[in-house]
């Protein structure tokens, strides 16, 4: 099984799904048996979720792609 470090290092791209079937079922894996990684999956994708199907958080996205960026790159390097 992957380490949390290793899922952190993966869970960007799979909340893009950029990532190999193989990838997708290690990190699935890990998810169901690890606690703290299952709780910011399942924060992360309801987040995104809210945030996607909600017209009041429309940024131009001028705005809105160097925050998803930056984002995204502390969740590809495991910093918070």
């Amino acid at each position: 099984m992957i380490s949390c470090e290793e899922f952190l290092a993966e869970f960007g791209d799979y909340l893009e799904n950029r990532i190999s079937p193989e990838v997708r079922q290690e990190l699935e894996l890990h998810v169901s048996q690890c606690r703290a990684c299952h709780v910011l999956y399942d924060s992360s994708r309801k987040t995104v979720k809210l945030v996607t199907e909600s017209s009041s958080f429309e940024l131009p996205e001028s705005v809105s792609e160097p925050i998803i960026d930056r984002v995204m790159a502390r969740l590809r390097t495991g910093r918070s």
